[in-house]
């Protein structure tokens, strides 16, 4: 008996090893170093200096991140208007900006002191007659904030005086069930994801008149959309597109957007057999290292090179968790943690990329 066990493991040993490597689920890349547990994963994150901003629900918590090991909520923002909803977080400077889906609209905030944040902005009111906008996602540049969402029934961009808060200009898509999802800008454009698998361009000085270029995505069946997340570098917008996935669109004519590179469910799958697959929530470009990174609700975090977009170059899957928005603090990334498995529990974890 003795030496049928001996012969046996260390071909058990060997299988496991391979295994490992081609799957490349136990890389020691992430490492998670922190973490602060909440009664649910955060609906968006957001980093200004050394505090992540974390909104859920009404309340938007401030958290001292510089002690990356232990972070230490310091203060909580609540408006106290009836029925509010943080959902979307973008920290310009001393500003940070919060979209709402209750109330509806949009707020500018005064971090400078982190411990005392104040409004100096709000404009909760209707966008046009009879029409509030019920904000999913925002983007600041230059003299004005982006915001996509819907108004109830269908998608709409809104153009926001960054200052002031007073819309400016505004597009509502026709049809129902197109609620706008992500949203980003260039110097000359600004393009917006929806939910039902579209990426729409906008001339910046005229939203009104209606997008300029349109991109459909058709999704592998049992993998939908959900139009998550975009984010863009130079002509290329990446677009987190939940089960449907990972796509990378050419920009650099508006009119005229193409696919250069895809990842689904079925291509994850065939480079990594083992993986867990599509869920991309949301997406990241990395400003240190240059590399995407993908909160990806089945596979944890997900590393992309985007010299080669079309394929996963690393990932961790923590199994037990489904990761819904992520940011950078240094060299480490910040994610919200929706489920709490068997054997973790909700809230924000901070996670370190080993070079």
């Amino acid at each position: 008996m003795k030496k049928i066990i001996l012969v046996i493991l260390p071909v058990l040993l060997f299988f496991s090893c391979d295994k490992k490597n081609i799957n490349q689920t136990e890389t020691d890349k992430f490492d998670i170093v922190g973490s602060i547990e909440m009664t649910s994963g955060p609906h968006d994150l957001a980093v200004s200096g050394n505090y992540l901003f974390a909104c859920l629900n009404d309340k938007i918590d401030i958290i001292d991140i510089s002690d990356p090991a232990n972070p230490n909520k310091t203060a909580t923002f609540d408006d106290l208007e009836a029925g509010n909803d943080f959902e979307a977080l973008f920290a310009s400077g001393n500003t940070l900006f919060a979209g709402c889906t209750q109330t509806s609209g949009v707020y500018a905030l005064d971090i400078s002191n982190p411990a005392s944040v104040t409004i100096s902005e709000k404009n909760i009111n209707e966008v046009f007659a009879g029409n509030k906008l019920k904000a999913f996602d925002l983007f600041a540049d230059g003299n004005f904030l982006w915001a996509s969402g819907s108004n109830g029934t269908s998608g709409m961009l809104v153009k926001y005086d960054i200052n002031t808060l007073q819309v400016l200009d505004y597009f509502l898509l026709s049809g129902n069930g197109n609620a706008g999802e992500g949203i980003w800008a260039n110097s000359n454009y600004v393009f917006m994801s929806t939910i039902d698998g579209h990426i729409y361009a906008f001339d910046k000085n005229n939203i009104s008149q209606g997008n300029i270029g349109e991109y459909t995505f058709t999704n592998e069946p049992g993998h939908e959309h959900w139009g998550r997340s975009i984010t863009g570098n130079g002509n290329k917008l990446y677009w987190a597109d939940w089960g449907a996935g990972f796509i990378t669109l050419n920009i650099s004519d508006p009119a005229n957007l193409k696919a250069d590179a895809l990842i689904t469910q079925s291509s994850f799958k065939n480079d990594f057999p083992d993986a867990e697959g599509t869920d991309v929530y949301d997406v990241l470009i990395h400003n240190k290292n240059g590399k995407i990174y993908l909160a990806n609700g089945w596979s944890g975090i997900v590393e992309i090179d985007p010299a080669n977009p079309g394929h996963v170059a690393d990932f961790k899957d923590y199994k037990d968790n489904q990761y819904y928005c992520i940011e950078q603090y240094q060299n480490y990334v910040i994610v919200s943690d929706i489920v709490e498995g068997t054997t973790d529990f909700k809230g924000i974890k901070i996670i370190k990329i080993k070079e």
